[in-house]
């Protein structure tokens, strides 16, 4: 066991106690409410407003003990003088402290213990308001709140006290100049103290009222003492029925009066206030209420923005269309589930309130798991990534997921999971790629046998035909093979999708594929005297590629240059080695002498069927897969692709491949 020491004020800390004449007096019922409150509120046998003397601690009230008083060297309370916060020992016997404390090994066999300081009002620790239970407990921070409310209670109860002894001492004893003293502490305070009196036929007063009272209202302690009405009239209509109300009640039960309300000062201006009485019935049966009040404006006004702007927030957080959850870190616990989610899942909110986030999700790779952990932990965030969720018919529906990493106010991590719900379009993406590669198929076919006659009346089978009917002839068929292209691109991008598409990878010479793909473009950019100009100083080295879907890949690059340079332009092809990100690679660059990609485009250029949407870009034709295939072409080949763009200086399209510096 671990004596309580005394703190470095001890001297003056005692005084402050003895100051009070608190110590060793009867109970009272306004000190006994609130240790009644403080056991039912925390469901605890045990609780006390004990204060913390020379040698002892002495209880005030006293709620499950049938002691009045302890030894301080075995006091719990002792050790809570020394910090504004709540002492919490959420399990005696696992504290070196008190794990031996008679009181702890034996009657009240005290196991959980949380004291909330009391302190007089110049700052001096005086004891606790304190709970006890004697088995092992937790203190949640609505509980720790509510005890500070209490304590808050207490110390007032203690001030008013203390008021109505130096009243009594003025009046009994004529003391003036304490009264003189204590009015100037009382005028000091932010806030304002007052005495207020009611008479058997009705009539009131305020016999006292500090400068704060006159601060808030207006209204001078002379004019205040002899007409009580003109404070009460301040009272907004609003609430000058409830403010009768709760004083009544008071009277009645002799209760201490406490209670928010808004006056109109004299200027118009509304402010916010809080008052808190203790009354007391005098011989003559009028009752005399000693309180205070304060100007709670501003707090006020704070408060009611945030309950405002929580409410905004719930809202949103209903009417989302996407699932959103918050669930405990640590414990994968739900917190919370909106609406959108528990249409999705099918639960109930009791039964999805029940569950763990972890039950929501399939399970996951290790290194996805890693990656998402390490994600949050660093960035706060992750996502988006596709997962399936478990509805509570066990079955799975894909879901785009994000999450953010948050912390409350005791800074416990919670996660915002927000889940959108992406089955119908994956069903409408479906039904689209099967759509596709089904009229594809069917158009390839008499596709074929009209390009061969097409050709075959183009080289004469059918007759020598006059040179209108040759250009006529010429422009089907390059329409037909224009639209061959558009269903081979069709084929590709759905095989692409659905992980269908073939690769053959093998380590094979860059070079020759970069020369090949170049010169397999040479008679397209002849058409519009366009150059190609491929660098001399390519690296040679080898490639892990499929090399015939590489050279579609460059085929589209280097075709795509052709069309968005202006005749007689020239497009450059270059091949570099470098390094990315310790490893060794080799870059294609295809750089057109166009006006470059427009601004507006660029977050969408890789998309199927994305094409920049002017007159000029629209006119050079295409299907808009060219540059979507050559992305997953090349990201199956384990490459990346990006590009570069500067208004009127064209566009450079590049390719990064891994080379075989790792060639087993």
């Amino acid at each position: 066991m671990i004596t309580p020491e005394f703190p470095a004020d001890e001297s003056k800390r005692q005084a402050a106690l003895d100051h009070l004449r608190i110590l060793d007096t009867p109970p009272e019922a306004r000190f006994d409410r609130l240790t009644r409150m403080a056991a039912r509120l925390l469901d605890v046998p045990i609780a006390l407003i004990s204060l913390v003397d020379r040698d002892r601690q002495w209880f005030k009230s006293c709620v499950g003990l049938d002691a009045s008083e302890t030894p301080r060297s075995v006091s719990f309370c002792g050790h809570a003088l020394f910090d504004n916060e709540p002492l919490v020992v959420e399990d005696a016997q696992e504290d070196e402290r008190f794990r031996d404390n008679p009181l702890v090994t034996g009657d009240p066999n005290i196991r959980f213990y949380v004291g909330t300081p009391l302190h007089s009002a110049d700052g001096y620790a005086l004891g606790t308001l304190c709970v006890m239970d004697r088995k092992p407990r937790t203190l949640s921070e609505e509980d720790r709140e509510c005890l500070r409310d209490l304590a808050d209670c207490a110390e007032e109860q203690i001030s008013a006290r203390t008021l109505a002894l130096h009243y009594r001492d003025q009046e009994l004893e004529e003391q003036n100049e304490s009264l003189t003293m204590l009015k100037q502490l009382a005028d000091m305070v932010p806030g304002g103290l007052y005495q207020f009196r009611r008479y058997p036929d009705g009539s009131m007063n305020f016999p006292y009222s500090s400068m704060g009272v006159e601060r808030s209202f207006g209204v001078t302690p002379a004019q205040a003492k002899t007409d009580a009405a003109a404070l009460f009239a301040m009272i907004d209509p609003e609430d000058a029925s409830a403010v009768a109300a709760t004083i009544e009640e008071s009277s009645r039960q002799l209760s201490t009066w406490s209670i928010q309300f808004r006056i109109r000062r004299p200027d118009g201006n509304i402010r916010w206030i809080e008052g808190h009485s203790t009354p007391q019935k005098l011989p003559d049966g009028s009752i005399l209420w000693h309180g205070y009040l304060e100007d709670i404006h501003d707090k006020k006004r704070a408060l009611l923005a945030l309950q405002e702007s929580e409410q905004q927030l719930r809202h949103l957080f209903e009417l989302a269309p996407s699932g959103i959850v918050l669930a405990d870190y640590h414990t994968g616990g739900i917190i919370d589930v909106n609406a959108a989610m528990l249409k999705s899942t099918g639960y109930r909110k009791d039964e999805f309130l029940k569950l763990s986030y972890r039950q929501l999700l399939t399970p996951m790779e290790i290194s996805l798991r890693a990656d998402i952990l390490g994600q949050l932990e660093k960035n706060g965030y992750f996502g988006p990534i596709e997962q399936e969720i478990i509805d509570r018919n066990g079955s799975g529906y894909p879901a785009i997921v994000h999450c953010v990493l948050i912390h409350d106010a005791s800074e416990r991590k919670l996660l915002w999971v927000l889940a959108e719900d992406i089955a119908e379009r994956k069903k409408i993406e479906r039904l689209k790629n099967q759509f596709v590669s089904t009229v594809s198929h069917e158009l390839r076919t008499p596709l074929t046998s009209l390009t061969g006659a097409i050709r075959l009346v183009a080289g004469g089978a059918t007759g020598e035909l006059s040179p209108q009917a040759l250009d006529i002839i010429n422009i089907a068929e390059r329409n037909a093979r224009q639209l061959a292209t558009l269903i081979d691109d069709l084929l590709d991008i759905e095989k692409l999708m659905a992980g269908k598409l073939n690769i053959n990878m093998l380590w094979q010479p860059l070079q020759p594929l970069v020369e090949q793909a170049v010169n397999a473009n040479q008679p397209y950019g002849a058409q519009r005297e366009i150059t190609i100009h491929l660098a001399q100083d390519i690296p040679q080295t080898d490639v892990m590629v499929d090399g015939q879907r590489l050279l579609q890949a460059f085929n589209n690059l280097i075709s795509n240059a052709i069309k968005f340079s202006p005749d007689r332009g020239r497009v450059d092809v270059s091949v570099e080695q470098q390094v990315s990100e310790g490893k060794p690679t080799v870059i294609i660059t295809v750089h057109d002498s166009g006006k470059g990609v427009p601004e507006a485009f660029r977050d969408q250029i890789f998309q199927r069927f994305a094409q920049a949407d002017s007159s000029d870009t629209r006119s050079q034709g295409g299907t808009g897969l060219g540059l979507a295939i050559t992305r997953e072409l090349i990201t199956m080949m384990g490459g990346e692709v990006g590009f570069e763009s500067l208004p009127e200086q064209g566009a450079s399209f590049w390719v990064r491949l891994p080379v075989a510096d790792s060639n087993p």
